[in-house]
């Protein structure tokens, strides 16, 4: 199959850092407005078990917002530190990506993989990069200034036509 557009985009903690407050601009508010009503909702609840002494719901409660805290805030934390200690922030890391008809292939250090269009989540376009979302967590970032075959112009285009309403333009977001 024919290569439609190449761009290989190198990995340093700066970059990582920029994805990062893309992420935070993207999901935080709807994020945290949803963890503290979850959180509120949990400790009413807690305390209506134990008011009624329900000591073991009150205890199942508990361990629930534990689990809740672990997953939404102590997890994210540790794979973030994780990632800024692992190999692809050390500044030899290069994401190859290459983008064909119906797929995109994306080739680094650590081996290969190939995803269908109609299972990305999101794309994100800013000033200087574009956020492959695979998933609400996990993204790959391509910087514009980086493609060796065709240019950033015509790859918007292009992904906005495969991705239909799960691209979205922050180009002009946060601009003084």
């Amino acid at each position: 199959m024919e290569e439609l557009y190449e761009n290989k985009t190198k990995y340093s903690e700066k970059l990582y850092n920029i994805f990062l407050n893309a992420y935070r601009e993207e999901y935080a508010s709807s994020e945290n407005l949803l963890m503290i009503y979850n959180i509120g909702f949990f400790g009413i609840c807690c305390i209506f078990a134990f008011i009624e002494k329900l000591i073991l719901l009150g205890v199942v409660i508990i361990v629930g917002l534990m689990i809740y805290v672990w997953y939404k805030i102590i997890r994210p934390t540790i794979r973030e530190e994780k990632t800024r200690k692992g190999p692809k922030l050390k500044g030899n890391f290069i994401n190859t990506y290459k983008f064909y008809k119906n797929y995109f292939k994306v080739e680094n250090p650590e081996g290969q993989a190939q995803v269908l269009y109609f299972k990305i989540y999101r794309v994100v376009e800013t000033r200087d990069y574009y956020y492959i979302y695979i998933s609400r967590e996990n993204a790959f970032v391509m910087s514009k200034n980086s493609f060796t075959k065709g240019s950033s112009l015509e790859f918007t285009n292009f992904i906005k036509k495969k991705v239909l309403i799960k691209y979205k333009n922050r180009i002009n977001k946060n601009k003084p």
